[in-house]
């Protein structure tokens, strides 16, 4: 059987198994890693953050910050790109902002209700 440099069929009329030739059988879209990054930075930050917030109070902040950064360049990157993983994005960004909500609301809480956030606002 000969072949042909381009993969067309040959006078038989047919083709060679292993030259995939001209066929153009796309594969699923590339998913964003920048946005594949950030779900797992917020997610893990909702499975770890709160267990790893008794010893160092700052990391679940500074994790839901950098999902949400993450999360905003992967938005962009995936609009200008074409790229799959919006929805990831997303995810990212909601989980983050919630997370952020929440600790200024804990924040604010310990400020108000402890002898020590009495103390600061004066009374």
């Amino acid at each position: 059987m000969s072949r042909t440099p381009s993969g067309d069929a040959d006078a038989s009329g047919r083709r060679d198994p292993e030259d995939p030739g001209d066929e153009s059988h796309a594969g699923p879209p590339d998913v964003n890693g920048t946005a594949l990054a950030a779900v797992v930075l917020a997610v893990g930050n909702v499975v770890f953050g709160s267990f790893l917030g008794l010893f160092l109070p700052a990391v679940p902040a500074i994790f839901a910050l950098a999902s949400v950064l993450l999360g905003h360049l992967a938005l962009a990157r995936i609009n200008r790109t074409g790229q799959a993983g919006r929805g990831l994005a997303l995810t990212a960004l909601a989980v983050g902002y919630l997370w952020l909500v929440l600790i200024t609301l804990l924040i604010c809480g310990m400020l108000l209700f402890t002898g020590y956030g009495f103390a600061l606002l004066g009374f």
